[in-house]
Formats: C-alpha cells, structure tokens, sequence
C-alpha cells in the first residue's frame, strides 16, 4: 500500500469516526432529555366528550372566594351548559352524584419543559391540570399540541419558542447543539428569528437572560407587531424600566426579580449581609408594584423548586424520597456522567444543584446562608407582589429537579400558601388569572366555558392540600374518574421502568 493509499484510508476513518461521534453525541442528547423513554399509547385513553351532569355538588365561585352547595352542572359539547340549584331531568344522560365534594377549575402550570417526553402530558391530566404553558417550546411540541386539538387525552398547551439569548459563534453553536437555544445577536436576527416563530405556529417569544439589549428591543417590536406575546427572563443587559417600556407581559419566575435586587445590592456577605438583602428586597419589591400593575406584567412563580436549592444541595436523599420520582422521565432524571452539571439531572451524582466537592466548613456554611436567603428573598417578593394587587401565576419549571410534571403544582400551590396568600389566592393563581392571561374561556366554571374541572374530596380552601384529593378529572368534557387516573398513572410508572437503569 503506497502512502497515497494510506493517507486515503486514514481519511476515510476520520470521516467515519466524526460521523459515528456525531451521531452518538445526537443520540445522547436525545436520551437525557427523555426522548427514549418507552410512550405510553394514549389511544385507549381516548375517550369520547359525553354530555353529562354533576349533581349536589359543592361549586368554587369564579372569584375563588367559597364555594355554593348544592349545585348541578351541566357539561355538553365540552362546555359548561348550566349551573344550577336544582337537579333537573336530563333525560337519558349521565349524571355524577357530587355530594360532599368539591368542584373546582382544572388547574394550569404557567411554567413548564416537556423537553421529548410526551408521557408528561398524561401525567398533568392525572393531576388535574388541565392546561400547560410549555416555555422551551420544539418543533415536537407543535405536534403533539395539533394532536390534542384533533381529540388526543392530554393538558391544554400553550407554547412559546425556544429561548433566544446572545453568544459567541462557537459558543452559540454548543448551545443551540446542546441545550436547544436560538444564538440572536443583532435585531435584524431577531427579526428575523421572531416572523419564523410566528411562521410555525408558537404562541409566544421566550427571552433568556443572556440577551443584549438591541436584539431584546427588536424582539419586542416584531413580535408585537405579529401579536405574539414576549415572555421569560429579564436579561442581564437590561435594567426593570427597559421592561416596565417593553411589551413583556409576563416574569418567568419570582427569582428573575430577585435577581435584578441582588444585582443592585453587591455581594451578599455572610448572615449580617443576608439580612440586610432581605431589608433591601423587602423595601424595592413594594417599590415595583406599581410599575408591574401598571403596565400589566404578570409574575409566575416557580417558588417550590427555588425552596428545594437548599435542601438539594446539603440532603437531596430526603428530597428524592419526597417526591414522586417513579413518575418522572428517567433520561431526565438520570442524566449523564459526561454532563455532570449544567444539565438537568436529579440523581446524586448528576444533580444540577450539587455543591462542588471538597468544601471547607465555612464555605459549605457560607453556601447554606446563601442558598436560604435566595428562597427567602423570592418569599419575601411574593408576599409583597401578590398584596400589591400584581398577577401572580403558580408555575413549578416541571423538569427541572424534582419538579415532577404535575405532582409539583400541587407541592407549589402549598409553598404559595405557606409563603402568605391565602388558599383563595392560591387557587385563583393556578386557575382564572392565567386563563385571563391565555385568553381562554377556562379557569372558572361558568356556563359557557370549558368544562376542564376537578372533582376533589375534600375541600381546598380549607386547607390547599386538599387539591391532592382528585376524585375525578374532568378534560374538555371527558370524564376520567379515580380508577382511569390510576390506570393512567400505572402506564406512566411502568413505561418508565422499562426504560430505567437505576431504580432509587
């Protein structure tokens, strides 16, 4: 073989070889982010919309305040037809005997990643929520959404794009690869970028925190000229009076405004400067109200998963054993060693919000008073925020450790409560204030609207939760009762064990 020959055959393996890496890089990429997980099949989860009543049941007032006993709904065509004190003749009908039970609106999740693990969207259904706000929206999703209109049982979905931040090229390519971002770096991309958004069908432009302030002023122009809603983070290129000036309609998380203070405070030094962030946080986040209610930005929450950083970070064996970890997505929550942190995993040795190893004593406490003050400080803004009369919208950023797919609205629904708005409040934050925002006839239950509701045993403004106690579900006018839910629940479990590699 003369060299020539070598040299070509060198080639040809180099050729083969980057192939097979890229490949398996893209095969990877796929796995840990849920997209070889066993999907379960929907199909005999299909059922028809019935027309139907439920009888002598307790029903929530639109304004979440009681709720009126003795009432009878009547649900056709996937609509709420009539509220009534008497239980009419309805023919041959279905009726539900309601008494002693609680019916509310089917709940939303204003902050959510499917990521490629469409069996989440049972797992909503299965908990009651009834409509999603997916905010890293793929192509993948545009799918699934279609399906659903045409009949398929899954929640509701609103979707946003993927999000649009500002990097270097090769730095931005990594990023789009790996974690699925738009590399904006000048308004005519982001003009550019925002009509290709519209084009395919997303409801709304999400903005990331690393976005410059030319690309985000573009974004806003375009996106309102098409009619597409701007939500997300606030970027680290912008001050709040560049958002209070934009069309923004919505904070993706309370620790997006947190951010911003800790950004005017400085560093945070040790307890002595942690107490008095809190003073600061506690003094602007009432200073902000009236911009944020005057120019109509709604704030979601997330506030459950920024309490667990702590906990994460110093007994994240405890945290998994709390939640329902059998239901979640094990590509996601079992990662890869190869991306240790910066990812999503949830288990021990892949956990995005592990500390870094071999910590001293007085880092590891320096960290915990850190940590406490960040979920302190999001307390603290929520409390304020939601007395000053701001939108508040209950969101979990499902996906994200251990935020499973709607078992973690309800854990959110009891942090809100717990962090001082009342149970009415709670309710209406993850029912009629983010229908108002989608611009949906949902979130109450009144005639004429969508009959997405909740049969709960036990009664919620008692005690929040008791929005765990689903007797039945209730999905654009099909009923899954507590036997189907289980069934469905079961399907979700095993797809997952076939897929999993370590059991916890």
């Amino acid at each position: 073989m003369n060299w020539k020959n070598i040299v070509k055959f060198f080639l040809i393996l180099l050729v083969f070889g980057i192939i097979l890496f890229v490949y398996l890089a893209n095969r990877d990429m796929d796995k840990i982010y849920g997209g070889h997980t066993k999907e379960v099949d929907y199909k005999p989860y299909d059922l028809p919309s019935l027309a139907f009543a439920i009888t002598n049941v307790n029903v929530l007032l639109p304004d979440g305040s009681k709720f009126i006993p003795n009432r009878t709904v009547h649900i056709n065509n996937g609509l709420i037809v009539s509220i009534d004190s008497i239980s009419n003749k309805f023919g041959d009908i279905k009726t539900i005997d309601g008494k002693g039970r609680f019916l509310i609106p089917g709940l939303i999740d204003s902050h959510v990643h499917l990521f490629k693990s469409p069996n989440d969207l049972l797992l909503y259904v299965a908990n009651g929520v009834t409509q999603i706000r997916e905010l890293i929206g793929e192509e993948n999703h545009l799918i699934w959404r279609r399906e659903i209109q045409e009949g398929r049982l899954e929640s509701n979905m609103y979707i946003a794009s993927p999000r649009l931040g500002s990097f270097g090229s090769l730095e931005g390519f990594f990023m789009e690869w790996s974690q699925g971002f738009n590399n904006i770096r000048n308004s005519e991309e982001a003009e550019e970028k925002v009509k290709s958004y519209k084009t395919k069908g997303y409801d709304a432009v999400k903005i990331y925190s690393y976005l410059n302030k030319e690309s985000y002023q573009a974004i806003n122009k375009t996106a309102e000229s098409l009619g597409m809603d701007v939500i997300g983070h606030i970027p680290w290129s912008l001050e709040l009076t560049d958002i209070w000036s934009s069309n923004q309609s919505e904070i993706s998380h309370l620790e997006e405004v947190m951010n911003v203070f800790r950004r005017e405070f400085g560093k945070i030094n040790g307890q002595e400067g942690a107490d008095k962030f809190l003073e600061y946080v506690n003094q602007r986040s009432k200073e902000i109200v009236k911009d944020l209610v005057m120019n109509d930005i709604s704030v979601t929450t997330t506030l459950w998963l920024v309490e667990s950083f702590v906990r994460q970070k110093f007994e994240l064996d405890n945290v998994l054993k709390e939640v329902a970890l059998e239901y979640e997505n094990p590509g996601i929550s079992e990662w890869t060693k190869n991306v240790p942190q910066g990812g999503l995993g949830w288990l021990p040795e892949v956990n995005r919000y592990q500390l870094p190893e071999n910590l001293t004593e007085k880092q590891l406490a320096e960290e915990k008073i850190f940590w406490t003050t960040y979920a302190k400080a999001c307390q603290i803004i929520l409390k304020n925020l939601s007395e000053g009369g701001v939108k508040i919208m209950a969101g979990t950023d499902a996906n994200l450790p251990p935020t499973v797919p709607g078992f973690s609205l309800h854990d959110e629904l009891i942090s809100l409560n717990q962090a001082g708005m009342s149970t009415s409040q709670v309710l209406l934050s993850a029912t009629s204030i983010p229908a108002e925002w989608l611009k949906i006839d949902a979130g109450k239950i009144m005639k004429g609207f969508q009959a997405n509701m909740i049969l709960l045993d036990k009664n919620p403004l008692e005690d929040i939760s008791n929005t765990q106690t689903i007797n039945m579900v209730i999905l654009n006018g099909k009923i899954l009762d507590r036997n189907l839910i289980d069934e469905l629940l079961a399907s979700v479990r095993n797809a997952n064990n076939l897929s999993r590699k370590i059991f916890c």
